[in-house]
């Protein structure tokens, strides 16, 4: 019979649940680090030649000799060797690795391990009951899993520093999109999905800050660098997990790591299933929340256990609509509608699925995508369904008051909203983004720039976030701020030339601008303001040929009402033309152009027609001071 364990030292190898401990608890390794230990130890009588480990622990990849020594540089150090203990692991020169620990196996005949097996086979004959009536969505099924996983192994395996309680140091924290570790489950929709839904729940905890879902997309696997994640959210801790899926059972590993110091301060691995889909999240947020946040009140406890549907299938199709939702293209903009219609065809009552619908109609009409007299009652029938089904949504709050915003012009109807948004979540970097941007249109500037650091805080990875604060520098002429603020993010968004151009138009440096502009548009030829800028500067310079051939193209654009008049009254008050500036003005007035608001307060085009007297009636009309 083959052995379950491998015993060497104070050390155990756990082959069924995959694990090493020590002295019975686990030591938190990454899959191909523990891979690599068993290879090693199941090979003790001979040299590993490094080929051979590589073909084996890669054998579908090509990898380099480093990611080999690192492994082994991780081995050593959880093994103790890195800090005098014993050695079991030899190096011999040019050729690989031996494993030279003395070795006891230990057969499966142990009573502990009786249990273990009587325990999968029940749970074999359930898989086959459960199997016989159906078996939910792959999704659905592994995010439950996983969520029991977690849950019932949580509380028992919390680790403390001795000296100190470790969780009463962690005030922030980032969920990372869990990770699908076999090809069965390679799916990065269903680990973003999993971190999306804890995210959620854990929001309500007003005693933390929780990274939003929008700034840990950029972890999705194959992105492993756990501290690198921590740094740059700025938080105290990451939750990480690694999924195993096999059919309906599931294996996950579940780590929470303190990015000071990288020490683990819960770990947790074990295979489950389940038949509850919704039951196992309550118990695992739940524990997160009390171990994190142990002194809820009642009202934030019930927002933790909330359940937003009670249908399977609602949950997978509106999971996988915020997943395509926050995505940078229009195709999976158009998909993330079809999800949320799907989950409110299963569940016509879901108001997260709603909430979502709002947005992903904001999202296309902003982009001109969608007309706008077709997406925005669409988008206004789906916040106020929301907010009647459920007025606790915060989402819904904020697609709310970016409709009376940007489309109503019901200016305090809008604060009323975004301030209750932020109320009921004050986790919520889009809530603090959206009001920044609010409070940006309405002149009131300095307020704005304390809600945009807020948002940054909260969400600093997003484009939208870091363009929002550079747009609240320059509605506060805060020009220099605005280009340092914008120069940081060049590397990740290099749509932020657009931001420095604005801010040098601020300057009066209007050929710096132009070149900013050119580079914007070089990165994204559809940018509608960046054009109507370029426009607008070269007229400004005097090259009135080449902004007339800019508004040649926005006139044609015009026609076949792809664009909005706002863009050719920049241009044309570039050109000087201020009767045709007043003209397109009027035309985005009547309009209720969404760039109308956005700008008419802040762009640095309109300082040379600020003193017209028309320009004050127009802010007037729209209710601005």
């Amino acid at each position: 019979m083959s052995a379950r364990f491998y015993e060497f030292g104070p050390f155990q190898i756990d082959k069924l649940n995959h694990v090493l401990l020590r002295q019975g608890e686990t030591i938190p390794l990454k899959p191909k680090v523990y891979d690599t230990l068993l290879l090693l130890v199941e090979n003790r009588e001979r040299v590993l030649e490094k080929d051979e480990l590589l073909r084996r622990l890669w054998p579908d990849t090509i990898v380099e000799e480093a990611n080999l020594s690192q492994n082994v540089y991780l081995l050593r150090r959880a093994l103790g060797e890195e800090t005098g203990g014993e050695t079991y692991i030899q190096t011999v020169t040019k050729r690989g690795y031996r494993f030279v620990g003395k070795v006891n196996e230990i057969s499966t005949s142990s009573e502990a391990t009786a249990v273990a097996e009587a325990r999968v086979k029940q749970e074999q004959q359930s898989l086959s009951e459960h199997r016989a009536k159906g078996r939910p969505g792959a999704l659905v099924l592994a995010g439950v899993l996983l969520m029991f996983a977690v849950g019932s192994g949580l509380y028992i395996w919390i680790k403390r520093d001795s000296n100190a309680a470790s969780g009463a140091a962690i005030k922030s924290i980032a969920v990372l999109p869990f990770r699908p570790m076999n090809s069965e489950s390679n799916d990065e929709a269903m680990g973003f999905a999993m971190a999306d839904t804890l995210i959620i729940k854990l929001s309500n905890i007003k005693q933390l800050k929780i990274s939003s879902t929008s700034s840990v997309r950029k972890f999705i696997p194959p992105n492993d660098d756990v501290l690198a994640a921590g740094r740059e959210l700025n938080v105290d801790a990451v939750l990480e997990a690694n999924i195993y899926r096999d059919g309906d059972r599931i294996r996950v590993t579940l780590r929470l790591v303190n990015v000071k110091d990288g020490a683990s301060l819960w770990t947790r691995t074990l295979e489950e299933r389940v038949n509850d889909p919704f039951a196992v999240q309550d118990r695992i947020a739940e524990q997160v929340a009390e171990e994190l946040a142990p002194r809820l009140t009642g009202e934030q406890k019930s927002l933790v256990l909330k359940r937003y549907t009670e249908n399977a299938e609602a949950s997978r199709l509106c999971m996988l609509g915020r997943y395509y939702s926050g995505r940078p293209n229009v195709e999976d903009w158009k998909k993330a509608l079809e999800y949320f219609n799907g989950a409110l065809e299963k569940d016509p009552r879901y108001a997260l699925a709603y909430s979502g619908l709002a947005n992903a109609y904001l999202s296309l009409v902003a982009d001109s995508l969608l007309p706008k007299t077709e997406a925005i009652p669409k988008a206004k029938q789906a916040a106020l369904t929301a907010l009647q089904l459920d007025d606790t949504l915060s989402e819904a709050h904020v697609a709310s008051a970016r409709i009376m915003t940007y489309y109503d012009w019901d200016w305090a109807g809008a604060e009323r909203e975004f301030k209750r948004a932020i109320e009921l979540n004050p986790n919520s970097g889009d809530a603090h983004r959206e009001y920044a941007a609010y409070l940006t249109s309405v002149g009131r500037n300095e307020q704005a720039i304390v809600e945009a650091k807020q948002a940054r805080e909260l969400d600093p990875l997003t484009q939208l976030t870091n363009f929002q604060m550079a747009w609240t520098l320059i509605g506060a002429r805060r020009y220099d701020e605005a280009i340092a603020e914008s120069q940081e993010v060049l590397r990740i968004f290099p749509s932020a030339h657009f931001w420095i151009g604005m801010a040098y138009l601020g300057e009066g440096m209007n050929e710096q601008a132009i070149e900013e502009f050119e580079k914007t548009l070089s990165y994204s030829k559809n940018h509608m303001m960046a054009k109507a800028s370029l426009g607008y500067a070269y007229g400004v310079i005097g090259k009135r040929e080449t902004a007339r051939n800019i508004l040649a193209e926005f006139e044609k654009l015009m026609r076949q009402g792809q664009t909005s008049p706002y863009y050719l009254a920049i241009i044309y008050a570039g050109l000087g033309e201020k009767d045709q500036t007043f003209t397109s003005l009027e035309e985005s007035y009547r309009d209720h152009s969404r760039p109308l608001v956005s700008g008419i307060k802040v762009s640095p085009v309109w300082n040379s027609v600020r003193s017209d007297p028309r320009f004050a009636t127009l802010l007037k009309r729209m209710g601005l001071p």
